[in-house]
């Protein structure tokens, strides 16, 4: 498995997250580590649940991409397994899923992964004998957990955001805003005509927004490296595991063709401000794929019965991987209370 940033987990972070979790705790009830191929929407999908404790609540990780599934980067979540029970999941027509059907994969729309994963919520309520489970949405993801919270509330403890969608037409102004401001500063002439030929970027025009320029050069910096890092882990990942690896490329490319329409219609503060479960968005401060201002507004049009936001500093939009030791303390400090608290009832 690939070992991003390994060294950050420090003795602090541990120490910390021992305290959070509570001293005078009882020793842990089992351990569960299974992976496994389940029906979800007609379509057998893969899942992996690991965790140092069954007693501890239940955390969803749904990916982003759309298509980007993070079982390459399954170190990230060891120590998370101290304080959840981590569940990750390859959507419809991702990684292993992906592999199952191919080409073949039907139905790859926001409606349908979304009620995959209500089904799969469902499973693991009965499987791990939880009332609810706490969901947590990365990017695209935040958008299919989004709509998951929407269609039974009921099954979740809390909701979770990161790299927060908020609209396809947010996403687009601001990116267009930094290429330009980026060109000025380097004084390239040829794209400063080109965006300013634009004026202002229609966003339902997918054509024009893939050609503003490449979204890595706009970046923050943290997110450039952590690219940069999966990029040079790739040839390792090929070499020891090389289906799934080409099912996880495959998988990328076959599902956000699919999904763009989706993403583009996209406008959560208009369709996703009553959330009837905890709301938290933890960012980083400087994302500029799915803009940190535009997920901030997102965040205070929200209604929920519990909301808080958790912005982190020198991060963006992969803050869960570029700062992963600040990022499981917010899970720990601010959400695992909550959760178990709204888990009773």
């Amino acid at each position: 498995m690939v070992r991003p940033l390994a060294g950050s987990f420090c003795m602090a972070a541990i120490l910390s997250l021992a305290t959070a979790i509570g001293a005078n705790a009882q020793a842990p009830t089992a351990q569960i580590d299974r992976v496994l191929f389940v029906p979800l929407g007609g379509l057998e999908q893969w899942i992996s649940i690991r965790g140092e404790d069954r007693s501890n609540p239940v955390l969803l990780v749904v990916h982003g991409g759309p298509g980007e599934a993070q079982w390459p980067a399954a170190d990230i979540f060891k120590l998370w397994e101290k304080a959840f029970t981590v569940v990750q999941w390859d959507q419809r027509g991702t990684g292993h899923t992906y592999g199952h059907y191919g080409e073949k994969t039907p139905d790859v729309t926001l409606d349908r992964i979304s009620k995959d994963g209500v089904e799969l919520v469902a499973y693991l309520c009965r499987e791990l004998h939880k009332k609810k489970v706490i969901v947590l949405g990365h990017s695209w993801g935040s958008l299919v957990a989004v709509h998951m919270v929407q269609l039974r509330p009921e099954l979740f403890a809390a909701y979770v955001g990161t790299g927060q969608v908020s609209s396809w037409a947010a996403n687009v102004n601001t990116q267009f805003d930094l290429h330009l401001a980026k060109a000025r500063r380097e004084g390239d002439k040829a794209q400063i005509k080109k965006l300013e030929a634009i004026g202002r970027p229609d966003p339902t025009n997918t054509k024009q927004y893939f050609s503003l320029g490449p979204l890595i050069s706009i970046m923050a910096p943290s997110d450039q490296g952590w690219i940069k890092h999966l990029r040079t882990q790739f040839p390792e990942l090929k070499a020891r595991e090389p289906e799934q690896a080409r099912n996880l490329e495959d998988g990328m490319m076959f599902t956000a063709e699919r999904v763009l329409p989706d993403q583009v219609a996209t406008d959560l503060p208009k369709t996703a401000c009553d959330i009837h479960t905890a709301f938290f968005v933890i960012d980083g401060q400087d994302d500029h794929v799915a803009p940190t201002s535009a997920a901030v507004d997102y965040f205070n049009c929200v209604k929920a019965p519990k909301k808080d936001l958790v912005l982190i500093p020198n991060a963006g939009h992969f803050a869960w991987m570029t700062v992963p030791d600040k990022f499981l303390e917010a899970l720990v400090s601010k959400v695992r209370p909550v959760a178990i608290a709204r888990a009773r009832f």
